[in-house]
């Protein structure tokens, strides 16, 4: 299926672009909201407690519990965005996501340098 057929598809499904379903829009950004707190927590367990264990099994168990985390909020970003293109709610979308984005790179990088200074304390 090429591009042009996909969103032909998705705007035929959509319906008219005139009206904005504004309930939709706060079910998504309700959505996003839920999926960058799992993602934060998520990258929380991974960097600030793998140092933590010595048994192999809490380790395994404890990067399990972290990426199902972020994989369930990369699934719940994924349904909300497509909501939104269904409604052709493109600035909600656009504005979303890359919120949504900022938000986790932003909270992976700290992580990521409070980890690292704290290596070098030690």
């Amino acid at each position: 299926m090429d591009m042009d057929a996909f969103f032909t598809l998705v705007m035929a499904v959509g319906g008219d672009a005139d009206g904005i379903n504004l309930w939709g829009m706060l079910g998504c950004a309700v959505a996003y909201a839920g999926a960058v707190f799992a993602a934060v927590d998520g990258i929380g367990d991974h960097l600030l407690h793998r140092k933590d264990r010595t048994d192999p099994d809490a380790v395994h168990a404890l990067r399990l519990k972290a990426g199902s985390k972020i994989a369930a909020a990369a699934i719940t970003v994924i349904t909300a965005g497509v909501v939104l293109m269904l409604d052709a709610n493109w600035i909600a979308f656009t504005l979303l996501t890359i919120a949504a984005l900022a938000i986790v790179l932003w909270v992976y990088l700290t992580y990521r340098q409070a980890a690292r200074l704290q290596r070098n304390r030690a």
